[in-house]
């Protein structure tokens, strides 16, 4: 359940506003004003602690400065004393702090208070409207942690200011004793003090609640059973923890940390960790070892990489088919470098628009009162003119970004629920599961009826927005032949779903390309993506085909001839002009961009490398020289982990001898060769010519590892498991490499 600001909630709040009342945070937690995430996710960890506010009711000013009377404030809240402060202001102890003066009981709290972390100028005032310096906020939270004068030395400010760096408090702020702080910087410092240890070693957070570590926030947005605003943690996955304070805000899900909780049990805040990194991105394409960022940035992953993903606990290799373009994600990379985990966010749809006409905004203002937000769309920001009548508009406040949609499925319109007058759920016949209508759908589909081939216009989370049964509108999906058994046909579509139903296609189709619509009750139409002549030269560099650009959510795949089909990172590719007679086929978005690609044997990867098993059977009869006639067949012996498997038998193929190196491309169902490849020889090569795992140099050429290198002794007649013991077997090797100078086997003898 999300909780969201009406038009007369606005109005109010405006009202509000207008009469000088204090101003509050925006209704999703965030300030408009604030355009990097490390300070929006500091700003709302000080505001659920109620240590910050705005100075507006959408705007925080980042850049501003504090004066010592203000910051005095933010201490005292941080520490949890902010409901002391009223016992504090029934008497003076500065002559400029009255106890009329707003931050009299703060000030005074701070002066004589347990914690006494602050004091007055020499004539015995405390000038609280003077502009906070950055000695005199580093002094404050030293003292916070139990650091006196005597451990830091005599001479202020840089004897707190030394000791503050080696203990980590000042890491981001780089600053002089005499500078002015920003309220960006300030809430920075409060953060680190948050994360920091006390003098005596004792974690900081434990003065003030009691903290849980190495928690990640999954739904900073949530509600407890009796309707509580809440927070759902991995700490407790199945109940949402209710709230002290203010609202949680987007600006934290997603980030690995510790949760601080009263004594009560409701949460205090939540303090991103200090180590590793968080990077939010909006993901351009993936595959399993790769996720490709908006920005053009690339993070490595593998099938095993923890992934959390609508609340649950899971992997990337579960979750990477139903990731798609557009869709928000954080990835926590650890102190080491390596991806720890990938928080894949839920998509913002509960409210829909549909595009009326080709480049128009009308309508947007019904998903956000906000004119100054961004277009995302196939991969990529976009402006209003990419905006095409009968796409899909979502909005998303965290990043204020408007997603938008072209993805149409035309199917069987099976079944209502509760009824066509007022469908909350539909299904589709041969796609699984039921999918929900959202309002701006309903007039729409009224003019539907069960049992028509209906076109569904869907949001990126494939949400019903509206639909049509006009020719003229069709739809577009694509996906992936997983299987075809007993003439049932299961495919996975690039949106994430599934299709599953009767097909008149034939298992060749298995492993393949192919658009996707249900024409009967468990009729499903597949249609090859059929191998087409391009014509036109793919520069991977400039990421062009002939003058075409690349979209931003372009899709890659390769085959050796009719094999079977692997998904390829546009990284992944060579960085050389491909030629058009390896160009299977190109498919052209709305802008003429190409978001498909289906390549012919590029990059070499499509193929199991190993040795070759020759075996010869005499046929009956001779020829007329009396010489036995032989008919040959090929196995390959490969490794798995450096256990022996096997493939084959297979025909017509050209190896010369068994303990040939080669590598054999297999159909689509396994069951034949769909091409072969023999790999050149390079004799003893010196170990000594590997610079690194991955990059030999020798004989005045450059050869890069494959990540699946086969490894053999032919001494032992075994296989390696890894590399580095081949390596360490001999002191030189034989290296078999392709046509991409890729190193696809080594043996040692």
């Amino acid at each position: 359940m999300k909780r969201l600001i009406t038009r007369w909630a606005a109005l109010a709040l405006a009202l509000v506003l207008a009469l000088g009342l204090i101003p509050a945070a925006a209704a999703d937690g965030t300030f408009s004003d604030i355009t990097d995430s490390q300070t929006a996710q500091d700003v709302e960890v000080l505001r659920m602690l109620g240590a910050i506010d705005g100075v507006t009711a959408t705007s925080f000013n980042p850049n501003g400065t504090l004066t010592r009377a203000q910051f005095c404030k933010m201490a005292i809240e941080v520490l949890g004393q902010g409901d002391r402060a009223s016992t504090y202001r029934n008497y003076t102890i500065f002559p400029d702090v009255k106890s009329s003066h707003w931050a009299s009981g703060y000030v005074n709290l701070a002066v004589r208070g347990e914690d006494k972390f602050i004091s007055g100028y020499s004539d015995g005032t405390f000038k609280p409207s003077a502009v906070l310096t950055y000695g005199q906020a580093v002094t404050i939270l030293m003292r916070l942690l139990g650091y006196t004068d005597e451990d830091v030395g005599a001479v202020w400010p840089e004897g707190y200011l030394d000791s503050a760096a080696q203990i980590g408090l000042t890491d981001g702020v780089k600053l002089t004793g005499g500078d002015s702080v920003t309220r960006a910087q300030a809430a920075h410092l409060f953060i680190n003090l948050l994360n920091a240890k006390t003098k005596d070693g004792a974690s900081f957070l434990s003065k003030i609640g009691t903290p849980v570590e190495n928690v990640v926030m999954l739904n900073a947005d949530t509600v407890t059973a009796d309707g509580a605003p809440a927070v759902l943690t991995t700490n407790d996955p199945a109940n949402p923890v209710p709230l002290a304070g203010e609202n949680c805000s987007s600006a934290l899900t997603g980030r690995k940390g510790t949760l601080v909780t009263n004594s009560a049990g409701k949460v205090l805040t939540f303090v991103p960790s200090s180590t590793g990194s968080s990077s939010d991105i909006t993901i351009s394409s993936s595959s399993v070892d790769r996720i490709v960022a908006s920005t053009g940035s690339g993070f490595t992953v593998n099938a095993d990489t923890v992934t959390y993903y609508k609340n649950e606990k899971t992997t990337w290799g579960e979750v990477q088919p139903f990731v798609h373009s557009g869709t928000l994600a954080t990835i926590y990379m650890a102190a080491s470098g390596k991806t720890e985990f990938i928080y894949v966010a839920s998509a913002a749809s509960s409210e829909a628009v549909v595009i009326a006409r080709n480049g128009s905004t009308a309508g947007l203002d019904l998903l956000t009162e906000r004119t100054d937000y961004k277009i995302f769309k196939n991969g990529e920001y976009v402006t209003q003119s990419a905006l095409r009548e009968n796409d899909v508009a979502t909005y998303n406040s965290s990043n204020n970004t408007v997603y938008v949609s072209d993805n149409r499925l035309t199917g069987y319109y099976a079944n209502v629920y509760p009824n066509q007058e007022s469908p909350l759920r539909i299904e589709i016949a041969c796609f699984e599961g039921e999918f929900e209508v959202l309002p701006c759908a309903v007039e729409s589909l009224s003019q539907c009826k069960l049992g028509q081939t209906v076109t569904f216009l869907l949001t990126q989370d494939n949400k019903i927005a509206g639909a049509s049964t006009s020719n003229t509108v069709r739809g577009n999906s694509v996906g992936y032949v997983e299987s075809i058994s007993s003439g049932t046909a299961t495919v996975k579509l690039f949106n994430g779903l599934t299709a599953k139903g009767t097909t008149t296609a034939s298992d060749a189709i298995v492993g393949q390309l192919v658009n996707v619509s249900s024409t009967g009750k468990n009729l499903l139409a597949l249609s090859r993506l059929t191998s087409q002549g391009v014509g036109k030269d793919f520069d991977v560099d400039k990421r062009t085909i002939g003058d075409a650009q690349l979209a931003g959510n372009v899709r890659i795949f390769e085959r050796v001839g009719n094999g079977s089909m692997a998904e390829v990172a546009l990284s992944d590719l060579p960085s050389v002009v491909i030629p058009a007679q390896n160009m299977d086929y190109i498919r052209e978005n709305y802008a003429g961009k190409i978001d498909i690609i289906i390549l012919n044997n590029v990059t070499g990867d499509r193929y199991i490398y190993g040795r070759i098993q020759i075996y010869g059977t005499e046929v009956p009869g001779q020829n007329e020289d009396d010489v036995p006639r032989y008919e040959y067949s090929y196995y390959l012996r490969y490794a798995k982990d450096g256990v022996e498997q096997k493939i084959g038998p297979f025909k017509n193929m050209t190896f010369s001898h068994s303990g040939q190196w080669g590598g054999i491309a297999l159909s689509a169902d396994s069951s034949k060769a769909a091409g072969y490849v023999v790999l050149d020889k390079v004799s003893s090569v010196p170990t000594s010519a590997w610079r690194s795992e991955n990059l030999v140099q020798y004989g005045g050429k450059t050869y890069t590892v494959s990540d699946n290198v086969m490894c053999y002794n032919a001494t032992a007649d075994r296989w390696f498991k890894t590399l580095a013991e081949a390596l360490i077997y001999a002191d030189k090797v034989d290296i078999y490499v392709d046509s991409n100078n890729v190193i696809r086997g080594v043996e040692v003898r």
